[in-house]
């Protein structure tokens, strides 16, 4: 089993970022962000706890929503010019998955076409220590040990994974997640909720992983509606940063699925955001995959669910609350809104079937069949 090996949780968590320098004996930070997190303040009061405890650092924070090699390369070269010996990545998914591949990099020089990362495992030593402090409660990167780059040559992303490159602290504070806008809340809190259905449901779930699933998705349930409502109810944020957690941690190890597939062309070749595209698909791959895991079916609707009639069908109730999330939350419910052509279906389904995430789906899949799931989401 992969795990983050020290966290933190609930307002103020970020204070501890100095007892994880001061442990470890760090000396010096490449601060690790982007435009979004800078601009509505989040990184400011990072900045403060490394300013209060004197920790010298340097940042870099030229990264996308869907980082690209070119924003892992341009990280490496502040990496070198930084003279730091850890990295602190303060921001969502994307940016602390670029952390964790400049840390790969940083000490495998082998790796540094970055191309060479993907897959499982690629890196022969461990990466340089990273601390991360996410501010959504959706990616659950904290804790995992994958990362997903942007290949804009190929129009694919690559799924990256090295058991040595998990982060070696999260600090999971709640006053920094109710900052977010509330686009950003709604997009990662359902990207959360596809992880840990997903890996609920992947060929290579346990025990271990299948409880950490359910329960992530009782707490997304009930949480995120009341943070949609509410953002700054502190109580269900730090639900949902439990349940993101539990989340990563599942599918980490138990791995994921369609959803997941499907999703990343759709951010490779229109740079649509990753949670975005999850929520879009989550009950389109649910309703396919449900003939194969009926006991896990009835189950699952009984923690997404729980208002609904004992007799009515778990598949279709799970699905319709997935819609009713995905509408509550403002975000996209076809393929139409969000301006994909037709014309890149057998490309987009092509990409989709050589995704790593296939292989972990329960149930057996062609590439015929995602191009006939792309096309019914239109």
């Amino acid at each position: 089993m992969v795990f983050t090996g020290t966290s933190y949780f609930g307002a103020g968590a970020r204070e501890n970022i100095l007892t994880e320098v001061t442990k470890r004996n760090f000396r010096r930070a490449l601060f690790v962000t982007d435009p979004g997190i800078e601009a509505c303040g989040i990184a400011g009061k990072v900045r403060n706890v490394l300013d209060t405890g004197n920790i010298p650092y340097a940042t870099f924070s030229d990264i996308k929503p869907n980082p690209t090699i070119e924003n892992v390369l341009d990280g490496l070269r502040a990496w070198e010019a930084s003279q730091a010996d850890f990295l602190i990545a303060v921001g969502g998914g994307s940016v602390i998955d670029t952390a964790e591949a400049v840390s790969i990099l940083a000490n495998n020089p082998e790796n540094r076409d970055v191309v060479s990362l993907e897959g499982m495992d690629k890196n022969r030593r461990p990466g340089v220590p990273v601390i991360a402090v996410p501010t959504t409660a959706g990616t659950g990167s904290e804790t995992t040990m994958d990362f997903v780059i942007t290949n804009t040559a190929q129009k694919r992303k690559m799924a990256c994974m090295s058991s040595t490159g998990v982060p070696v602290a999260a600090i999971l504070d709640t006053e920094l997640m109710a900052g977010m806008p509330p686009g950003m809340t709604a997009a990662t809190g359902m990207d959360a909720l596809t992880h840990a259905v997903e890996s609920y449901l992947a060929k290579g779930a346990n025990t271990f992983s299948e409880m950490l699933s359910l329960k992530a998705v009782a707490l997304i349930a009930d949480a995120l509606p009341k943070v949609l409502k509410n953002p700054r109810d502190l109580k269900a944020r730090e639900d949902m940063a439990l349940a993101e957690y539990m989340a990563g941690m599942s599918f980490t190890n138990a791995g994921l699925g369609i959803v997941h597939s499907m999703a990343h062309p759709l951010s490779a070749f229109y740079d649509i955001p990753h949670g975005v595209a999850n929520a879009l698909i989550l009950p389109f791959g649910l309703a396919f995959n449900a003939d194969v895991c009926p006991k896990k079916m009835k189950e699952l609707k009984k923690v997404l669910c729980p208002e609904a009639a004992e007799d009515e069908n778990p598949a279709e109730c799970c699905c319709k609350k997935i819609r009713k999330l995905n509408k509550m939350a403002g975000l996209p419910l076809s393929l139409r809104e969000l301006k994909v052509n037709r014309e890149d279906l057998d490309d987009l389904s092509r990409s989709a079937f050589e995704d790593v995430s296939t292989l972990d789906n329960p149930k057996n899949v062609t590439q015929a069949d995602l191009k006939k799931l792309y096309e019914s989401m239109f």
